[in-house]
């Protein structure tokens, strides 16, 4: 069995997304500095796509998805997540 190396923190946030091209939106159930547990709204992912959370107009990020339960995936961040990106998820 894996172990988390961060805990993740539980969260109700809805971000806009691009999956690569396609676009949706997704609920943050729960969240981490090196990834989140995503449930998407009338969209679907596969393992090992990459997806784009829009923070706003300027700020994203991109994780690359690792597992898909139905329609909630989790996901590992590609990069770590800026501080503006932290404090928008509530990290910071």
């Amino acid at each position: 069995m894996q172990v988390r190396a961060n805990n993740r923190q539980g969260t109700n946030i809805v971000l806009n997304c691009r999956v690569p091209v396609r676009r949706a939106q997704a609920l943050l159930c729960d969240i981490s500095h090196t990834g989140c547990r995503i449930e998407l709204f009338d969209s679907a992912v596969n393992k090992g796509a990459t997806i784009f959370f829009e923070i706003d107009e300027k700020n994203e990020f991109a994780g690359q998805v690792v597992w898909v339960r139905g329609n909630e995936a989790g996901i590992r961040y590609m990069h770590k997540l800026s501080p503006a990106a932290q404090q928008v998820l509530e990290l910071a």
